[in-house]
């Protein structure tokens, strides 16, 4: 069975990055994405980040959007990219982006290359 947050393979020095296919649940959040911020936060150089939600990313259970937010509002990142064919997704990003503890932008799927290039930078 595939799992519903998958680390990103192959991804440059530094960076760091998951995939989320199907729902995205609190369970989730609080088993592996938790676990993965706290493994960044304690490591050495800044903390750059892909958060893909891929092509068959279905949404987000209850709670998983707020929690999701709160944990990424209270991170010091360098930089981060959040990559998603969801117009809300991006629009909600761009709005939070002045509250953010780096530089974030927002890619559509088919950009993950240039996503990935541009938070490795």
């Amino acid at each position: 069975m595939r799992r519903v947050v998958e680390d990103i393979e192959g991804l440059p020095d530094g960076v760091v990055g998951v995939c989320v296919v199907g729902e995205l649940r609190v369970e989730h959040y609080d088993l592996v994405l938790v676990p993965r911020i706290e493994e960044l936060r304690n490591q050495d150089g800044p903390i750059r980040l892909v958060l893909q939600l891929g092509p068959e990313f279905t949404g987000f259970g209850e709670g998983a959007w707020g929690d999701l937010t709160e944990g990424v509002l209270r991170m010091p990142f360098e930089r981060a990219v959040v990559v998603s064919d969801e117009v809300m997704v991006a629009t909600a990003i761009n709005v939070m982006k002045w509250m953010l503890r780096g530089d974030v932008r927002t890619f559509r799927n088919d950009e993950l290359a240039a996503a990935i290039a541009w938070v490795a930078a």
